[in-house]
């Protein structure tokens, strides 16, 4: 992606409201700094008022309808592809020049980039008949196994009240050839929908679930979100590019979820062990119930609140990780814990909040700010709460 393209999404941005003319003129200048200084001293500064920002904005809007249709007119999966793997790139070099700015900056460079590659904004397949159908199956068990593919599409999964699986599937393709894009199979405690073809289509599905625990749910797609309520399952896993993964009132004793250039939001989740993967993109997490989580990300914030334990295990171990950003956890805790706490961050300050620790080691050397705390007579707790938190350039806060 050129250059002149980048500066089309920035300004795009800025006439979205999604970015200040402030952060607009860090971003052009970030992209390319020799050009920087030439649109600083022509009206890029951030003390530059909005009024005159908007000026550029209007002499671009032209070339970005065109290229818009450009993008349409040519449009193949392997270019599409390209064109989001470029500009994710270049979301991680910003985040990285962009140190000063990136707790809010990043962010909105997440929604812009999840907002960029959603079919429906460049209307990719709109052009295309849309061909529907629906998969039942007979009723399940706790051993059930469901694994379901889609591709620039959505998954949402929902719970019904009757005891089978049902699949409402969508497909827009070029020619009529619905029934050879997928395979769906339903053996033996064993329900697969599966894509077999790629390129210029699109699959989504909406699926509804009875209320019994699977023993795996496995849910895969690209360049379309996931959204699953009110599901139990021994194994749990939801993998997406580009696109948003949103949980909520999701049960399982493994939970695994990644997505790359999208938000990852938990609410109400009970999970033994979780673990989210990401790249470019913001993690959220309110109400959970865990033993483990292991949260890591790049570009992106993440934030924990309200954390409890898992079932009777008397511990809760929390690693996080990311970069060019900020990381917080608050516990909303009421409880007796002993907590243990290691954080470490560049280019910005390490607070927390909780009450009768006692620091064993606090290093401040050149940009590097680490801390290593836990509660006093931390052994004798029954129960504890251990926090890893690791990031470059955002500020750590620990809240009890």
């Amino acid at each position: 992606m050129s250059i002149s393209e980048e500066r089309m999404f920035i300004l795009k941005m800025l006439e979205e409201g999604k970015i200040s003319s402030e952060e607009a003129a860090r971003l052009l200048e970030a992209i390319d700094p020799n050009k920087g200084a030439t649109d600083s001293s022509s009206g890029f500064k951030a003390q530059q008022k909005r009024a005159n920002f908007s000026d550029e904005v209007s002499k671009v809007k032209d070339k970005l309808n065109e290229w818009k249709k450009e993008f349409k007119k040519n449009y193949s999966q392997k270019d599409f592809e390209r064109a989001v793997d470029e500009f994710s790139t270049k979301v991680e070099k910003l985040g990285k020049n962009l140190a000063y700015t990136t707790i809010g900056v990043a962010d909105k460079l997440v929604d812009f980039v999840s907002s960029f590659v959603e079919t429906n904004s460049f209307n990719v397949f709109g052009k295309y008949k849309a061909t529907n159908r629906v998969f039942e199956t007979a009723d399940v068990n706790e051993d059930t196994e469901l694994s379901v593919e889609a591709i620039n599409g959505h998954i949402l999964v929902k719970k019904h009240m009757d005891n089978k699986v049902i699949i409402r599937t969508t497909v827009k393709s070029p020619v009529d050839n619905a029934d050879e894009i997928f395979d769906f199979s339903k053996e033996e405690n064993k329900i697969a929908l599966k894509c077999n073809k790629i390129g210029n289509i699109s699959v989504s599905h909406e699926i509804f679930l009875p209320a019994v625990k699977f023993k795996n749910i496995n849910l895969v797609t690209k360049n379309g979100k996931i959204y699953v309520e009110d599901s139990t399952a021994e194994n749990f896993e939801a993998v997406t590019s580009n696109s948003n993964v949103d949980l909520m009132g999701v049960t399982g004793d493994k939970i695994n979820v990644s997505t790359k250039n999208g938000r990852i939001n938990f609410g109400y989740i009970i999970g033994k062990d979780i673990n989210v993967d990401a790249i470019n993109s913001v993690i959220e997490i309110r109400h959970l119930k865990t033993s483990n989580l292991n949260a890591s990300t790049k570009n992106g914030r993440i934030f924990v609140e309200n954390v409890h334990n898992h079932n009777d295990d008397p511990n809760i171990n929390m690693n996080l990780k990311t970069s060019s950003a900020g990381i917080k956890v608050n516990m909303n805790d009421m409880e007796k814990r002993g907590y243990k706490v290691k954080a470490q961050t560049t280019n910005a300050e390490i607070n927390i909040l909780i009450p009768e620790m006692t620091y064993r080691n606090i290093s401040k050397q050149m940009a590097s700010n680490f801390v290593e705390a836990d509660s006093n007579g931390y052994d004798e707790y029954a129960n504890k709460v251990n926090i890893v938190a690791e990031t470059t350039s955002g500020n750590i806060e620990i809240v009890k």
